[in-house]
């Protein structure tokens, strides 16, 4: 093999390994982060919040309730057990008895409320996690099919790497430092076949001085419009 042959191999293996590492580079930031699994434990998290804060709120009132219930109980028992007998103490009590039993109704229909607050929140926070446990399932089995795709690839980047190591070794030392030096200049396509007397990076026709050193295997022939070496395949 030519050196130019040679080094129009290394050209595509570099190329396909550029290739493959970009997409290994996508599947791991693909792996790494899921807007719409993002968007649904946030989600998640904020219906979770609402529901414990309702259920924290319903048990601070059943709290309350039985809190009231129990001072109506003892405010009733004494009104009624006899040991009280003066008139303004005994009103006093019947006043605290009726107050504490409005309060009662008030506070069990603000219970009742909360009790279907908590409900609703519930419900959605079941339908939120539904949703999520979903979209979990389908990222990690996503992810299984993307590990295997990034294993294989690095396996084939690899495999390449050492096959580009080996081709290297064949090509002059001269030859390949203009290769790496035309390499970033011409996106890494500093070699380009001649097809039809064309170029075929920027599609111009050459001329035939070029053509004809082309044919005599001279050492380096550029192309007269993008500069990159031409070589027939």
């Amino acid at each position: 093999m030519s050196d130019l042959l040679a080094l129009y191999h290394v050209q595509e293996l570099e190329l396909d390994i550029i290739a493959r590492t970009e997409r290994i580079k996508s599947i791991n930031a693909e792996m790494a982060g899921d807007a719409a699994l993002e968007e649904a434990r946030a989600n998640f998290a904020a219906a979770q919040a609402a529901h414990q804060d309702a259920a924290k709120r319903a048990t601070e009132h059943e709290h309350e309730i039985r809190a009231v219930v129990e001072k109506r109980s003892n405010s009733e028992t004494t009104l009624y057990s006899g040991a009280v007998t003066n008139p303004k103490e005994l009103q006093d009590l019947q006043m605290e008895v009726e107050a504490l039993s409005r309060r009662k109704l008030t506070l069990d229909d603000e219970m009742l409320h909360l009790i279907l607050e908590r409900d609703d929140l519930g419900e959605q926070l079941s339908a939120v996690q539904a949703s999520l446990d979903e979209l979990t399932e389908a990222r990690e089995e996503a992810n299984i099919e993307l590990q295997e795709e990034k294993d294989t690839l690095t396996t084939a980047v690899n495999n390449m790497l050492a096959e580009r190591k080996s081709q290297v070794a064949e090509i002059s030392p001269d030859l390949f430092r203009t290769y790496i030096r035309m390499r970033a200049p011409k996106a890494n396509r500093p070699l380009a076949a001649l097809r039809d007397n064309a170029c075929t990076s920027c599609g111009i026709e050459q001329n035939i001085v070029v053509i004809n050193a082309i044919s005599r295997n001279d050492d380096i022939v550029h192309c007269q419009n993008c500069g990159r070496i031409l070589l027939r395949l």
